[in-house]
C-alpha cells in the first residue's frame, strides 16, 4: 500500500501502510512520527483511521513533545543524536563513531541491540558510582549498594540504602544525570518528599527545580534499533570500548 499524509487536528501525519490479508484485525503503531497501519486491506485502514483519530493526534504530541532517548534508527547519547548502524560481521562485537553515526559490528541484530546495551550500561556504572560518593560525602551519608539496570524510573532509593538507577540514565545530559543521582542520595537523609527532604536536594544540585522539569521530557522507553534485514556497510573510526 502507498504512504500518505493525513491531516489530523492541524497535524499533518505520515502514515504507513502495511497489508497483511491473513490477519483479521487493523492495528495501529507508532514507528517514530510516522503512523503504522497494518490491515487486511485499504478499506479497513481507511475505516480505523476514521475511528481513531483522537488517540491518533495524542500518541502524535506526545512523540512531538518529548524528547527520546531511543528512536527506530538513533539514539540520544553523550549529549548527541547518533543514527545507528548495524553492520553483519563475525568478529568480536564493536561500535564505532564516524561524526553523528554510530555503527555496530556484531554476528546478528540482537548481539548489536545487546552491545548497545552494554555501552550504556558501563557507562552508567562509572558515573553513578563515582558521583554519588562524592554527594554522599557532601552530606555525611553512606550507600549499601548501587544497582543500574533496566528499571520504569529513573530512580530509586531503599530504606535498605540501595540506591537503584535505570541503565540509561547515561544518555541524558551531564546535569540531568547529577540530578538524578543528587535526588536519590537525597534520600540517605531523608526517606520522603519533605521539606526537609528538597532542602537536601539543593544542598547538592541547586538548579534542581529547572532541572526536575527538564527530565520530565525525556522519554527513556527501549526501542528496537536494529532490523535484521538491514545490514550495511560505513567507514569507522573512533572504537568505543565497553
Amino acid at each position: 500500500m502507498p504512504m500518505e499524509t493525513i491531516e489530523v487536528e492541524g497535524n499533518a501525519i505520515n502514515i504507513e501502510y502495511v497489508r497483511k490479508p491473513w490477519i483479521k484485525n487493523t492495528y495501529l503503531k507508532f514507528v517514530d512520527d510516522t503512523l503504522v497501519v497494518v490491515s487486511r486491506n485499504h478499506g479497513m485502514a481507511q475505516r480505523i483511521l476514521s475511528k481513531h483519530r483522537s488517540w491518533i493526534s495524542k500518541h502524535y504530541n506526545e512523540i512531538k513533545s518529548t524528547k527520546r532517548l531511543f528512536d527506530s534508527n538513533s539514539i540520544f547519547y553523550r549529549s548527541g543524536r547518533y543514527s545507528m548502524s548495524y553492520v553483519r560481521s563475525q568478529a568480536r562485537p564493536r561500535a564505532d563513531i564516524n561524526g553523528n553515526i554510530m555503527t555496530v559490528y556484531a554476528p546478528s541484530a540482537d548481539a548489536a541491540e545487546r552491545l548497545v546495551d552494554r555501552i550504556i550500561r558501563k557507562d552508567t556504572q562509572r558515573f553513578v558510582g563515582e558521583f554519588a560518593a562524592r554527594k554522599a560525602d557532601e552530606i555525611g551519608v553512606s550507600f549499601r549498594d548501587i544497582k543500574v539496570r533496566r528499571y520504569r524510573k529513573w530512580g530509586a532509593c531503599k530504606s535498605t540504602r540501595d540506591i537503584t538507577i535505570n541503565y540509561t540514565l547515561s544518555m541524558l545530559p551531564i546535569e540531568l544525570q547529577e540530578y538524578v543521582v543528587s535526588h536519590e542520595v537525597a534520600h540517605l537523609k531523608q526517606m520522603n518528599h519533605s521539606a526537609r527532604f528538597w532542602s537536601v536536594v539543593c544542598s547538592l544540585c541547586p538548579d534542581y527545580k529547572k532541572l526536575r522539569k527538564e527530565l520530565k521530557s525525556y522519554d527513556s522507553k527501549r526501542r528496537r534499533l536494529f532490523s535484521p534485514l538491514t545490514a550495511q556497510l560505513l567507514p569507522s573510526t573512533q572504537p568505543l570500548q565497553e
